[in-house]
């Protein structure tokens, strides 16, 4: 609460504890509603009456973790509305899902009255769980050390938390820092937790700091010394046996959520390529009867962070596509502002390539870059290499520090309906900055109606 990492800070007891409540209630709900309606318990009923409260309490404990239930929040409120708006998920889902498993009664006030139960318990234990660490944070004496501007920007942010401390907020400044000194003050005020603000600090400060804390047991915070932008999250890593700060402007990779990403993209990538598999034939033998030439295409993009690899696709142009970028470039221009070049009415394309280009199917083959571990499902959508190369600002590479993907905000929000290349690296950095497993569900269902309207194709 008082000085907290900008990642998730998870509670696996609290995890457990709202999956168990959870299934407590479905429970007994279920059980005394079958008892009501004089139900007998057969051997599959109660099967049905362990499975369902069971898929209902991991549901919620999925759509918790979706919505960041599970962050510390700095205000009550936010802790609130997280929590209601995660459950408005929950009810949404396992109302489907409850339909195709055997319901614990067909009584419809049953069910409301489970889903109003679950919800008022979990949430008393979310506000009792934010209320102990306010208290916590609050009743504990803490020692401020740092330069008076620091100190004072500092106590700004305390009030903005609305953090308000039983016990007198200590302070020194890092003149006043020495062995003796500080060590009657920890007693004499009984401090439990000593906060360092390391700015404009000499660094004898912290060593005597780190070192009184360490032999009296008193908890040691310290703000981080490299200003950190709010596009950042940090988290603590490992390299070589030594515990570092690790900041990162993309989504953290060690997530229930970015797991369940990669499972997402195998699985859909197979799913997808079974699917399609007809249009993969029609597009093999139209390619074949339109222009001689190999049915696929393999160009160079820049993937993550960059790396080159070859995407696969139908191939829509002719031949000599490539020989004649330049030519085309000068005699017909560019519709895109930027780096990035596409021409509504290229020459290059074959009539049954714009068939193909019109209705994605020609982006289908990259389901193998995705198995290979080389794209996502979702994602911006990886550049030729001489256009990455011809980036004139830092900012634009950060597209590239997450795997490109077949489908992203580009496609859905109008795909060649958009001209301005800062424009599609805005709706990139959206994507990357606000990233979660179910904005890439939501993608992924946009991307169908996208495709089949052909909305944006060119």
């Amino acid at each position: 609460m008082l000085i907290q990492n900008a990642d998730r800070t998870t509670y696996g007891i609290n995890k457990i504890i709202v999956v168990v409540l959870a299934f407590v209630v479905f429970f007994v709900v279920g059980f005394v509603s079958w008892k009501w309606d004089g139900l007998q318990p057969e051997p599959w009923r109660l099967r049905t009456l362990v499975l369902t409260p069971l898929t209902m309490s991991l549901l919620l404990y999925f759509c918790c973790d979706q919505f960041g239930v599970y962050y510390r929040c700095l205000t009550l409120g936010r802790c609130i509305r997280k929590f209601v708006v995660a459950y408005i998920c929950f009810v949404a889902i396992s109302s489907i899902t409850w339909i195709y498993l055997v319901p614990f009664s067909v009584n419809i006030v049953v069910q409301i009255l489970t889903y109003l139960l679950t919800f008022l318990a979990v949430l008393w234990l979310r506000i009792l769980r934010f209320r102990a660490e306010k208290r916590l944070t609050e009743q504990a004496p803490t020692l401020l050390v740092g330069m008076p501007d620091r100190v004072k920007e500092f106590r700004i942010l305390l009030e903005k938390d609305h953090l308000e401390f039983k016990e007198a907020l200590n302070v020194l400044l890092p003149e006043e820092v020495e062995p003796e000194g500080v060590r009657k003050l920890l007693i004499k005020n009984c401090i439990s937790k000593v906060v360092f603000l390391p700015e404009g600090v000499p660094a004898s400060v912290p060593e005597c700091l780190v070192e009184l804390c360490g032999r009296m047991g008193v908890d040691f915070y310290a703000t981080m010394v490299v200003g950190m932008p709010h596009v950042h999250k940090t988290y603590f890593g490992v390299m070589g046996g030594a515990r570092m700060l690790v900041y990162k402007s993309t989504p953290i990779p060690y997530t229930t959520s970015w797991q369940l990403k990669k499972i997402l993209d195998k699985v859909g990538s197979l799913l997808l390529l079974a699917v399609t598999s007809p249009l993969w034939l029609l597009a093999a033998v139209g390619i074949k009867l339109s222009a001689p030439g190999p049915v696929f295409y393999r160009q160079k993009r820049s993937g993550l962070y960059g790396r080159e690899f070859g995407m696969w696709k139908f191939r829509t142009m002719y031949q000599d596509a490539d020989k004649r970028l330049n030519e085309v470039k000068a005699q017909y221009g560019n519709d895109m502002d930027g780096p990035i070049f596409k021409l509504e009415n290229d020459p290059r394309i074959f009539a049954f390539g714009r068939f193909l280009r019109k209705f994605s199917i020609d982006e289908l083959p990259q389901l193998i870059n995705v198995l290979k571990g080389e794209m996502s499902l979702v994602g911006p959508r990886p550049l030729p290499v001489y256009e990455t190369e011809a980036f004139t600002s830092d900012a634009h590479r950060r597209r590239l520090s997450v795997l490109p993907g077949v489908t992203g905000y580009w496609q859905i929000a109008g795909r060649s309906n958009i001209r301005e290349f800062e424009r599609l690296v805005e709706l990139d950095m959206n994507y990357i900055d606000h990233w979660s497993l179910w904005m890439d569900i939501k993608l992924l269902l946009k991307t169908v109606p996208a495709v089949l309207f052909a909305r944006g194709a060119k």
